[in-house]
């Protein structure tokens, strides 16, 4: 049996008062910041969009409209601003003629990029035929009068 004399032995390791603490601190200030970058790019991605207007129409001369305004349709992609993921296909019709803004019907019918196979602009409103069969008409006091 070996006895080991206390004042022999290896000294015990003792923390630094207030080290522990700092640690602690340390680490949930960067949990915070971290779950702070992860909120603002959830918030940037979900709520900003990037528009890529893919086809783009305007009514003919033969036809007018009673606000007396020229009207464009197109056929937008919007996409997520951060990461790039596709959100949808619209159908914007109105005055602006980079359809920036306007009258937006949803077209996610056709289960990959919907192509515009014609339109037809009428008193009542435009026509929308896609190469898929698919038609959307407009009327068009959706899109008269807008900004």
């Amino acid at each position: 049996m070996t006895d080991i004399r206390p004042d022999l032995a290896e000294p015990r390791r003792v923390a630094r008062p207030g080290t522990r603490g700092r640690a602690v601190v340390r680490f949930a200030v960067g949990v915070l910041a971290g779950l702070v970058l992860a909120g603002a790019l959830a918030v940037a991605d979900g709520g900003m969009n990037r528009v890529r207007v893919l086809e783009r129409t305007s009514q003919p001369a033969s036809v007018r409209y009673p606000d007396g305004a020229t009207h464009h349709l197109g056929l937008v992609e919007k996409r997520s601003w951060v990461f790039g993921r596709h959100r949808a296909y619209q159908l914007v019709a109105g005055r602006d003629p980079s359809l920036s803004y306007g009258h937006a019907v949803e077209v996610g019918f056709t289960g990959s990029t919907p192509k515009i196979q014609g339109t037809r602009w009428e008193p009542t409103g435009v026509l929308v035929r896609f190469n898929s069969g698919h038609e959307v008409h407009i009327p068009a006091r959706y899109f008269m009068n807008g900004r």
